[in-house]
């Protein structure tokens, strides 16, 4: 799976996702957040989340090659395992809390998560492991 998004779209990806975190919790603190819009700051969130996230996966490496599509595969299974496992855990603990809506609650986000996670470590050991082999 090729990158098909420029490489300038991992940064302002991370910058995104920045400022999903923060620019909510700034609008609490200068009490522009109330009972009135919290669904609609809540799902703006988690939509610019989405976004970056996608932006950040989806971006091409500098001077990527087969190397790099291969790290987005690699990085893919990886995250599908440790989401799937994420996942049966919520379940079992929420079914022992007694309260199922907890499992599905961001679950998504989650496996995206780990998804660019998993790549930000592979493209770094791959970097790691290139320049050993080169001296």
């Amino acid at each position: 799976m090729k990158g098909i998004l420029p490489a300038s779209c991992r940064l302002l990806g991370y910058v995104l996702l920045l400022l999903a975190v923060f620019v909510p919790l700034l609008m609490y603190m200068f009490g522009q957040v109330d009972d009135g819009n919290l669904l609609y700051v809540k799902l703006g969130m988690k939509l610019v989340i989405w976004i970056s996230l996608f932006m950040i996966f989806l971006a091409r490496m500098k001077d990527e090659e087969e190397e790099g599509a291969s790290i987005r595969r690699k990085a893919m299974v990886i995250s599908l395992y440790l989401w799937g496992i994420y996942y049966v855990v919520m379940l079992v603990k929420s079914a022992y809390d007694g309260n199922l809506q907890e499992a599905d609650n961001s679950v998504g986000i989650v496996y995206m998560v780990i998804n660019v996670f998993c790549k930000e470590f592979l493209m770094q050991k791959a970097r790691i492991e290139k320049n050993f082999r080169r001296k």
